[in-house]
């Protein structure tokens, strides 16, 4: 199978799709948790998603490379 995306994008790929992930469920359990389990769940948990979802995107970017370092001292090499 042809991949039609480079892997020069698949960091951004990866936080763009974990960011959403992450924040959509997040601030939906956090809405609802909270008391907002009626009709207006919806409109109030699309507002703290839009509100979250940047900022966890950004997060992803900075953080994940980092991750990766650390992880790198504990976590073996299977290619070398």
């Amino acid at each position: 199978m042809r991949k039609i995306i480079s892997n020069r994008y698949r960091g951004i790929l990866f936080a763009f799709i974990m960011s959403c992930s992450t924040a959509m469920i997040v601030s939906a359990i956090i809405i609802y948790l909270h008391g907002a389990a009626d009709k207006a769940f919806l409109k109030v948990w699309l507002e703290a998603f839009l509100t979250a979802w940047p900022i966890v995107f950004i997060s992803i970017l900075v953080i994940a490379p980092q991750v990766h370092r650390f992880l790198n001292l504990f976590v073996e090499d299977e290619t070398a």
